[in-house]
């Protein structure tokens, strides 16, 4: 479910996706989730428990698009909780220096927008589980398998909860996922979702080299540490207070309600019509607005019609609210989920390739093997994932199956978001199709 982004957690289920594999007696222990979690952070999160001084830098793109206006940098000293500085820079003009001084910030500004799906990448590098005490006081727990041979599971949690208000409530969900040795490989809530890739040592700690983002269908964003080293010997002069505290890229993330609230004078969404799927249900999206109240990003989260997403999408972009300010009237970035109901109808229907060879014929590097590997699922079991892709064939919208938890895509090396089509010809005409795969559990 990559292109999901936070609310309260409601509905809490701990799911396993591990293969056993072996024979013997198993042992099996119920772990808090708050401890899973906060074992993973003293492992494997830079700033978290027994931390030691660090200078890291970290580069932020789209490898399969050199144009891409995604592209970005951030960069850290830290000594402390209380004493550190960070300079995060991106393409557009985007220069901002936060001094920690004695736990006194300072700050300078420079742009005019502090991109979502850039703070996503410092969201991983300094607080990968943004929203740590929920999962502490949720009281839950997740199983814990070890093997005979002392091996132990890769333990996942899906949550599901409701977003938007009324008739426009839909389901959300976020993920989160560790691996054998209890690292965090994978976290996902409407704000903000991460792959973690690449451990390595760094002092006492493991910590992840590589960040993936997928924020929508289509678009691969990396993250890429090219610097991390010892920073204890680190110029004293780095921390020296700013002169000034411009704080223009203050953001505050809101519930949807807040979010309806906010955007309830905007111009209603008009649902063009489809080729194929559902005409009527739900469509989410997480839309983060300037402090001009200008909407600069909007993400999907979700949709009963994929294809709805990107004329929704394009329609809230242009979207410009009054500008939400704080107590003391100065004005603030927000972020936060929309939920809409569309109503829309079928007009001259899309082809919906289903056969394996017509899969293949139309896929780039992008092999398709509709036999999950043993033990991902019960026997027999299956699940579709279905894919829109435009005339020039680009990724348009993934609807994935929402009762699946993302650890069987992950374990099945299931990474269709990434995937490259051909254009699909119909009496001379690229034209806009659907590819349905079906994975079965043999």
């Amino acid at each position: 479910m990559p292109g999901m982004r936070k609310t309260h957690l409601f509905v809490l289920m701990g799911l396993l996706a591990f293969a056993l594999g072996s024979l013997g007696q198993v042992k099996k222990s119920s772990v808090p989730l708050g401890d899973a979690i906060e074992k993973a952070l003293a492992k494997c999160s830079l700033t978290y428990g027994e931390a030691h001084p660090f200078h890291i830098r970290i580069e932020v793109n789209e490898p399969e698009n050199p144009q891409s206006p995604y592209q970005g940098a951030f960069e850290e000293w830290w000594m402390s909780n209380d004493k550190w500085r960070r300079e995060v820079t991106d393409k557009k003009g985007l220069h901002q220096t936060v001094v920690m001084d004695n736990g006194i910030p300072t700050e300078k500004d420079e742009g005019d927008y502090f991109p979502l799906w850039l703070r996503s990448f410092v969201f991983a590098a300094f607080e990968p589980v943004p929203d740590l005490d929920a999962f502490r006081k949720s009281g839950r727990t997740i199983e814990q398998i070890t093997l005979p041979n002392g091996a132990q599971s890769a333990p996942n949690v899906n949550l599901k909860f409701k977003i938007g208000t009324g008739e426009r409530a839909t389901d959300a969900y976020a993920d989160i996922s560790f691996d054998r040795e209890g690292r965090l490989t994978f976290y996902l809530e409407p704000r903000y979702g991460m792959e973690f890739h690449d451990f390595r040592a760094f002092g006492d700690k493991q910590i992840a080299r590589l960040f993936v983002d997928h924020p929508e269908p289509g678009t691969e964003l990396v993250g890429k540490v090219v610097v991390l080293e010892d920073a204890s010997k680190a110029p004293s002069d780095l921390f020296q207070p700013l002169s000034t505290s411009d704080r223009r890229f203050r953001s505050v993330a809101v519930g949807s309600q807040q979010m309806e609230s906010f955007t309830a004078d905007e111009p209603a969404v008009e649902w063009p019509s489809v080729r194929s799927g559902n005409t009527s249900g739900h469509l989410a999206m997480y839309v983060s607005i300037d402090a001009q109240g200008q909407v600069r990003e909007a993400w999907p989260l979700g949709s009963d019609n994929a294809g709805l997403e990107d004329p929704a999408r394009d329609q809230v972009r242009k979207w410009k609210i009054k500008a939400p300010v704080d107590e003391a009237g100065k004005p603030l970035q927000i972020d936060g989920p929309l939920a809409f109901v569309f109503r829309s109808r079928i007009e001259n229907p899309v082809p919906i390739l289903t056969l394996k060879e017509d899969i293949d014929r139309q896929s780039i590097d992008c092999p398709y093997n509709p036999t999950l590997p043993k033990g991902i699922l019960p026997a027999g079991q299956s699940f579709k994932i279905r894919i829109g892709v435009n005339e020039k064939g680009e990724q348009t919208g993934i609807t994935f199956p929402p009762n699946v938890p993302w650890s069987v895509f992950q374990a099945a090396h299931i990474q269709l978001q990434s995937c490259k089509f051909r254009p699909y010809v119909v009496h001379g005409q690229p034209t806009y199709y659907g590819i349905e795969y079906t994975y079965t559990a043999p």
